[in-house]
Order: structure tokens, then C-alpha cells, then sequence
């Protein structure tokens, strides 16, 4: 399973994350911090996003320096998914006036601009 953190500014939450994506991506909620989208078909794929500020704390200095120069308060949505194009679409969903900072878990934080010019989980996760 791969791994990516979106971090977003305050007011964006999961119900967002539901509406931006309505008809291309189907989520169910898993608990009150988890939506998943889940297809089961021969290639059984997996896409799930939670809510988990408590991931601040476990960032490095200069990566926290980078979150708080970016937002003055924000939320932190870590994203588990076999098929990175779910990221794409999701990411993509997101309309432009909500600031959106992607975290390739890898020591690299990108804007979304930046994650939707990669052509490929490797070059995600490569050190910019």
C-alpha cells in the first residue's frame, strides 16, 4: 500500500472531500475520521483518506516550519491507496480557491500544480 498527507487549510474537512469528488470517486464513511472508496473487481483497489492532525506532531522541524508558513490553521489527511491515479482524482477535484500542500511522505512537500504534472507513483515519491 502507498502512502501520501494532504494537508488543507482549516475549513476543509472529509464531507468536502465527498462533495469535490461526487461522481468520480464513490466514498463510504469508515467510523467518523475515514472515508474509504473501494472497488471490488479482479484488481481489487483501495483508496481511503482520514483526518488526522496529531500527524503535525510527528514531523520533522523543518517540515512543521513549512505547514505553518503555509497555513495559519490547517487539517492533515493522510491517504492510503494501491493506485495513485485515485490521488490524482482526487487531488484534481479540489477547486483551485482551497490551498492544498501534498506531502509524498518521502521528504517532499509539492503544490498541487507540481503533484499534477507527475506522470508516475516513482516520480511522486523521487526528492525534488
Amino acid at each position: 500500500m502507498k502512502d501520501a498527507i494532504l494537508i488543507t487549510e482549516s475549513a476543509v474537512g472529509l464531507s468536502d472531500f465527498k462533495l469535490y469528488t461526487k461522481g468520480a470517486l464513490e466514498f463510504e464513511e469508515n467510523g467518523e475520521s475515514e472515508i474509504v472508496h473501494q472497488i471490488l473487481t479482479k484488481d481489487n483497489s483501495y483508496f481511503s483518506i482520514s483526518k488526522d492532525n496529531s500527524i503535525f506532531d510527528l514531523m520533522e522541524p523543518d517540515e512543521q516550519a513549512i505547514v505553518m508558513s503555509e497555513f495559519d490553521e490547517f487539517n492533515i489527511f493522510p491517504c492510503l491507496f494501491y493506485d495513485i491515479n485515485y490521488l490524482n482524482i482526487l487531488i484534481s477535484s479540489v477547486p483551485s480557491d482551497r490551498k492544498i500542500i501534498i506531502d509524498n511522505d518521502h521528504g517532499t512537500f509539492m503544490t498541487r500544480e507540481h503533484f499534477l504534472n507527475l506522470n508516475s507513483y516513482e516520480e511522486f515519491i523521487r526528492r525534488f
